[in-house]
């Protein structure tokens, strides 16, 4: 099975470069996309050309990283995706992340999986950062949950932007 990670109720494993459908799931899908580009779905070809590079790019910092599909145990039903790679602005960091499917949301399966990517980068002694947009309170208290603390106001570097400032949050083990 090639199981990156494993909890309670939720596997994760490597994606495949033909798994676009899954990817637009949730790229697709405006609701899931309101705190990542304020609401701009992602069309099938613009998952097919720039999502799925990117993740397969996401395995090339060796087997602990990349951007990882998670699956319910019981059902093997797909909710979305995991991110633990090396962080692009601070050394010796790993940044988590999630993106879940909407019918997925508010079963604690983020709070879950990023608990458990926290102990990982933990038992690495790796600096812990997440980020989010300043309005994405379910994605803060997550980070919350999973024992990360507020570390700085930032304006991030991606468009469309949301005209507000994001936030990171960090755990230093």
């Amino acid at each position: 099975m090639n199981e990156f990670i494993s909890t309670k109720r939720i596997h994760l494993r490597k994606f495949k470069k033909e798994q676009v459908e899954l990817l637009y799931q949730l790229n697709g899908d405006p609701e899931v996309m309101k705190y990542i580009t304020p609401g701009k779905a992602m069309t099938f070809n613009e998952v097919k050309l720039r999502s799925i590079p990117r993740i397969m790019k996401s395995y090339s910092n060796g087997k602990d990283f990349g951007i990882f599909p998670a699956y319910l145990k019981r059902t093997e039903n797909y909710i979305g995706w995991f991110q633990y790679e090396p962080d692009s602005y601070i050394n010796d960091a790993v940044e988590i992340g999630w993106r879940l499917k909407r019918d997925y949301w508010g079963h604690g399966y983020a709070t879950e999986v990023a608990k458990a990517l926290v102990k990982k980068g933990k038992d690495m002694g790796k600096l812990i950062v997440a980020r989010a947009m300043i309005d994405n309170k379910a994605s803060i208290r997550v980070m919350e949950k999973a024992g990360l603390k507020f570390a700085e106001k930032f304006w991030g570097e991606y468009e469309p932007h949301s005209d507000k400032p994001d936030v990171r949050y960090e755990l230093k083990t």
